[in-house]
């Protein structure tokens, strides 16, 4: 597992070393994305399907892939093979809307909303880690 041992040495290298802004964040993106996806293992989810979980439980009307695609900045063929194996997997139910048949709205199932909390306390967890020495 990724200790958060990796962010407080990466916070020291950036002051030491002068390093730019921009390669930090992505840096500090990285060991982000690591943290989490290695958290979201034992839910069988990434990173990604966890964002989409968060996204789904905080909106007050389902949302279509193209939201998805607006708000997160993804191409349609990410957004589609993510949804696709989140509804494989049990997740997400993608069903048509009832006022526009052409429109598929994304619905968490069971599964998705059982995962939402423990996701956000992983999230929680590796951010009071990440800053603990700050």
């Amino acid at each position: 597992m990724l200790k958060c041992v990796a962010y407080n040495t990466f916070a020291k290298e950036v002051i030491e070393t002068e390093e730019h802004l921009g390669r930090s964040f992505k840096r500090l993106h990285f060991l982000l994305d690591q943290a989490i996806n290695q958290r979201l293992l034992e839910l069988d989810l990434t990173s990604a399907q966890g964002r989409i979980i968060g996204y789904l439980t905080h909106r007050s009307e389902p949302p279509c892939a193209r939201d998805l695609e607006t708000d997160f900045g993804l191409s349609h063929a990410t957004v589609s093979g993510i949804l696709s194996r989140m509804e494989a997997k049990g997740f997400i139910s993608q069903e048509p809307d009832p006022h526009d048949r052409r429109v598929k709205r994304l619905y968490l199932r069971d599964r998705g909303l059982e995962c939402s909390e423990q996701i956000w306390q992983h999230i929680c967890e590796i951010e009071r880690s990440m800053t603990a020495d700050f």
